[in-house]
């Protein structure tokens, strides 16, 4: 069953929203730390052998992270890559 809001806890609600959405500054400049990627670019496929425990300890911790499994493993693939770079 779904819930609604009352129409003045609504009304309010969607104010609230507006007046956010105008405070927010889309031309500012983006924090120091932020890093710029593009989307959609073409990609590779890799496929990766694992034993049976290997995999479901990779599934019960992207499980726990709230994360796909393909995602966090291409995280930890990544973040290993910029290490190697740094490193040399």
């Amino acid at each position: 069953m779904t819930k609604r809001l009352d129409e003045a806890t609504e009304r309010a609600a969607r104010a609230d929203a507006r007046a956010l959405e105008a405070e927010a500054e889309a031309t500012g400049p983006y924090p120091p730390d932020t890093r710029v990627t593009r989307p959609n670019r073409p990609s590779r496929m890799f496929n990766l052998r694992l034993t049976e425990e290997q995999f479901t300890e990779l599934q019960e911790l992207a499980r726990e992270h709230h994360l796909p499994m393909s995602t966090m493993a291409r995280s930890w693939l990544l973040e290993r890559l910029d290490q190697e770079r740094r490193a040399s």
